[in-house]
């Protein structure tokens, strides 16, 4: 027991000292990169020739490189006789760190100079670096292996930043992480419509994208978030309802969903004429049906009216809100031509 005892300690320890040093060589390497994009921002306050690529990329390949140093940077603290040094409060064997202090303090200090680096991938149109940037300004005031060194941000600034990286990422076709910026800014209070029209848009080619792949777990997982943090946006409800149908090729699975969307949102045009048509359709596969074949109009009629008459003011929403709709405009004329015989 004893020799498996040593044998588990040896191994832990040769794997936690190849991480320390993997930590190191990264702590080193991001350390460095930040000394460059320093010296180049010297450079550029003093208005001297800047490679202003080159001091962009030191800055987000510098933060790479030290985000993915932190989680390495632990070293097992043991006895003198080389078994785990146990914290008593936990039970746990303690651990400290190297590199730790010096790169929480080395990114916090850098906070800002990611929105200028944003700013310079966007005048160079290298969209996907400016998404980046900003991501990585806006999310580190929320970045927990900060600490207390967190920076402090107005929502209004991280709504704001977050917006424009929604709008980079929309450049570079990138529909998720567009999507999830979009939400954040609006969720820190930024109220352009034209934020709401974005993630609107976003969602739509998100959901598009999985109903094209078949992938309808994933596409009800993505709309089940976005209703938990919407959940009065009756598009993401309807969406749902789509999907629902799409899958099962059965209207019957999405019907609750079209008429909960109607309710949250009457202008929505296209959920209004899905709820036209599936009570259209009912009509219509009642008149089908073959055991109503042989029966006459006025007793025909007693049967499909009612859904007829269902029909009709959803489909009639429909039209009034969405003109373009031809095929709501079908079966409105088609739902009163048997109402009005």
């Amino acid at each position: 027991m004893k020799k498996l005892f040593l044998s588990v300690l040896c191994t832990s320890m040769a794997f936690a000292g190849f991480a320390q040093n993997e930590a190191k060589a990264l702590f080193d390497s991001g350390k460095s990169k930040f000394g460059k994009f320093d010296n180049e921002q010297v450079k550029l306050q003093m208005q001297q020739a800047v490679d202003s690529a080159a001091m962009c990329e030191s800055l987000i390949s510098g933060y790479e490189d030290l985000v993915k140093a932190l989680p390495l940077d632990t070293i097992f603290e043991t006895e003198k006789d080389g078994s785990p040094k146990i914290d008593k409060k936990t039970g746990k064997q303690k651990v400290k760190t190297k590199f730790s202090k010096d790169i929480v303090g080395l990114i916090s200090g850098h906070h800002n100079d990611f929105a200028m680096v944003g700013s310079l991938y966007n005048e160079n149109r290298d969209y996907a670096n400016a998404a980046k940037a900003w991501e990585i300004y806006v999310s580190l005031p929320e970045a927990e292996f900060l600490g207390d060194k967190k920076p402090v941000l107005a929502d209004s600034t991280v709504a704001l930043f977050s917006y424009y990286t929604g709008v980079m990422y929309y450049q570079v076709k990138d529909n998720q992480k567009a999507f999830n910026a979009f939400a954040k800014a609006i969720k820190k209070g930024y109220n352009a419509s034209e934020s709401k029209e974005m993630l609107k848009y976003e969602s739509q080619m998100i959901v598009s994208a999985y109903i094209d792949a078949k992938d309808y777990a994933a596409c009800h997982s993505f709309l089940d978030n976005a209703i938990a943090e919407f959940p009065k946006e009756a598009l993401f409800v309807m969406f749902k309802g789509i999907v629902a149908e799409t899958e099962t090729d059965d209207i019957e699975n999405a019907i609750g969903l079209y008429k909960k969307a109607t309710e949250l949102d009457p202008t929505l045009a296209q959920a209004q004429y899905h709820v036209g048509r599936y009570y259209n359709n009912k009509a219509v596969n009642l008149m089908n049906a073959e055991e109503n074949k042989n029966l006459n109009d006025a007793e025909l009629a007693k049967i499909i009216n009612p859904y007829c008459e269902q029909a009709l003011p959803y489909l009639k929403k429909a039209v009034e809100l969405d003109g373009q709709n031809n095929e709501a405009k079908r079966l409105l004329r088609w739902v009163e031509d048997r109402l009005n015989m």
